[in-house]
């Protein structure tokens, strides 16, 4: 006799699976802010320049994409409001 059906087995494994991608994004979020990294629209990216100041020329940012204190990828003509100078 089981005692449990095969649906419920999946069911319970889809949201382990679930719990366990939301414990991953929520700890890379972590991981970022805690690094000092901030949201794009908090820094109200934009993926061309404010004037002549971009990415390309602003002190945080990491070739060819990356950027210190903004999360994910940024265009080399991008910009946002915490722009540095070098």
């Amino acid at each position: 006799m089981r005692l449990y059906s095969a649906e419920a087995s999946r069911r319970a494994l889809l949201r382990g699976i679930a719990r366990a991608a939301g414990a991953a994004v929520a700890a890379t979020a972590d991981a970022a802010f805690a690094k000092g990294k901030r949201s794009k629209a908090d820094v109200e990216y934009q993926d061309t320049p404010h004037g002549i100041e971009r990415c390309e020329i602003c002190a945080p940012f990491l070739p060819p994409d990356q950027c210190r204190t903004v999360v994910g990828p940024v265009s080399r003509q991008g910009w946002c409001k915490i722009y540095e100078g070098v």
